[in-house]
């Protein structure tokens, strides 16, 4: 769960400065299915929605590209994280799972996915 956990606020961080949503706009949570499989869900804050979401499909490449960025740039421990990297205010209650390194791993992961379907 901590490295799901990670890579959902490596994804909201790289949303908010690559597309410059405001953080406060854009949340998100880890779903266990029924199946056993993990996944992100991503959400607008704003009452009524303010597309930030479909802003982010849209654009999911520059958003994994900037977190990916973000997170590898860090000088925090890769097996811990910080406000530079992963940790805001919002996500305090899970800080001490959070780890620069394993949202780097799964942020590269993405990232060549990402270029072999572009």
């Amino acid at each position: 769960m901590a490295q799901w956990r990670s890579l959902l606020y490596a994804v909201l961080a790289g949303a908010a400065d690559g597309l410059e949503i405001s953080h406060a706009d854009i949340d998100g949570l880890v779903h266990s299915g029924a199946d056993g499989r993990s996944g992100l869900v991503l959400f607008d804050t704003v009452p009524g929605g303010a597309g930030s979401v479909l802003r982010i499909a849209g654009a999911l490449d520059t958003v994994i590209r900037t977190a990916v960025r973000r997170v590898a740039s860090c000088d925090c421990g890769r097996e811990t994280s910080c406000y530079g990297c992963l940790r805001t205010p919002r996500n305090e209650r899970h800080h001490e799972d959070l780890s620069r390194g394993a949202a780097l791993t799964a942020l590269e992961s993405l990232h060549g996915l990402a270029r072999c379907a572009g």
